[in-house]
């Protein structure tokens, strides 16, 4: 597995890739030199943090190690568009599973792909920010990043 360190203008994204699939995105307070990557996942992933690109839709991810119940909330999520928002209970909904809405929130715990899978873009039914494993101040960051939050 390869490991990359990303300097963005909000923070460093450290990405773990394997055969051509993004494996894991974790934000970070580490960061490294900035410049053009080599590798076109993370030169997707830099664009996303400049405003070029507002999906990541076509990065290739690997979510083996994901049940797939995980997997349907994942592929659900990464269905919310750039600058929109979803909830939890609409995700549910979404992957059949109407009654499960807290279900969705322990699987979006576990996302090991942040932004590629936007969970920063799931929020609680009343509007309020809910959780994010990457921190609330990330989640608050990138929401104003897709013009979500002033």
């Amino acid at each position: 597995m390869e490991r990359q360190i990303l300097a963005t203008p909000l923070g460093g994204v450290e990405l773990w890739t394997e055969g051509g699939r993004l494996k894991a995105l974790n934000l970070t307070n580490k960061t490294r030199a900035a410049g053009v990557p080599e590798d076109p996942i993370a030169r997707e992933v830099q664009r996303y943090f400049r405003g070029e690109a507002d999906s990541l839709r076509d990065i290739p991810v690997d979510l083996s190690d994901s049940t797939a119940f995980e997997r349907r909330v994942y592929e659900a999520t990464r269905r919310i568009p750039f600058g929109k928002v979803a909830t939890y209970g609409q995700i549910a909904k979404a992957i059949g599973k109407p009654k499960a809405p807290r279900a969705v929130g322990q699987a979006l715990g576990k996302n090991p792909i942040a932004i590629v899978i936007p969970c920063h873009r799931v929020v609680a039914s009343d509007g309020s920010l809910g959780g994010f494993t990457g921190g609330l101040s990330w989640k608050r960051k990138l929401l104003r990043h897709e013009g979500v939050l002033k």
